[in-house]
């Protein structure tokens, strides 16, 4: 290794020619800058920013859309007509297995439409 103006290279093919980055921070982080007075700008800037929310506020807000999810699911699975979809299988005998699919394939369906509407 070889250290020019406080930058470090290397002294054969090491690592495709790529200097060793862990000497080169250690360098770097043993040089000491000298303090730079804000005249109390840092301070005045803190002061001004929003406090941090508190992690009992976050949790009421997550309680409150986990109450809204399990209600509207409720709201829907009250008013599916479950046993008529069970007749009308019965009759036309679908298959049980088609059913199970169509079930899963909804659900995932209904998860997928979830997640991306948490992300936005």
């Amino acid at each position: 290794m070889v250290v020019k103006n406080g930058v470090v290279h290397a002294a054969g093919p090491v690592g495709d020619g790529e200097p060793d980055f862990d000497t080169w921070l250690s360098q770097q982080l043993q040089f000491s800058e000298p303090h730079l007075d804000d005249e109390g700008f840092c301070e005045r800037v803190m002061a001004e920013l929003p406090p941090v929310p508190a992690k009992r506020a976050e949790r009421r807000a997550t309680r409150y859309q986990y109450a809204a999810v399990v209600l509207a699911s409720a709201i829907v699975c009250w008013q599916f007509p479950l046993r008529e979809v069970l007749v009308a299988a019965a009759e036309q005998s679908i298959s049980l297995y088609s059913l199970v699919g169509l079930g899963i394939l909804g659900s995932l369906v209904a998860m997928t439409g979830g997640i991306m509407a948490a992300r936005r």
